[in-house]
Order: C-alpha cells, then structure tokens, then sequence
C-alpha cells in the first residue's frame, strides 16, 4: 500500500496540510501543468489518508480541455 507524506493522518480529528475540514473517502481530481501540456491527476484516497490508485491522463492541448476531461468523469461517476 502507498502512503503520501501529506496524507498519513487524514483519520486523525486535526485537519492536515490544505486537507478540507469535510474531508471525505472519494476521487480527487485536478489539472496539472507539466511542460507545454496539460493532465488530469486522479487519485482514490480513503478515509484513512490511504491512496488505493493514482492515474494521469492526457496529455491535451489546454487546460479548458482538460477540465472538461474532468467534469465528463465527474458526471459519469
């Protein structure tokens, strides 16, 4: 199992690093930049802090296309 430094403590009831107070077990989605492309970082973390997959798809031309990458995923979820 793979652990993120920034997440080990997710269960504690202190909020950790930029973490949201709602936090909950789901997908977590964002756009990253990485040279002249574009990505979606897609990574299923529980409850417990613990990542169960991490995947990056891309890379597309801007970042609009990428965010309609992400919310395409978010509506057939």
């Amino acid at each position: 199992m793979i652990r993120a430094a920034y997440c080990t403590d997710m269960a504690e009831t202190e909020r950790v690093g930029i973490t949201p107070k709602s936090w909950k077990a789901e997908r977590h989605q964002g756009v990253l930049h990485l040279g002249k492309r574009w990505y979606v970082v897609s990574a299923d973390i529980d409850e417990a802090g613990s990542i169960q997959g991490v995947r990056l798809d891309g890379p597309y031309e801007d970042h609009e296309r990428a965010e309609a990458a992400v919310e395409k995923d978010r509506e057939q979820a």
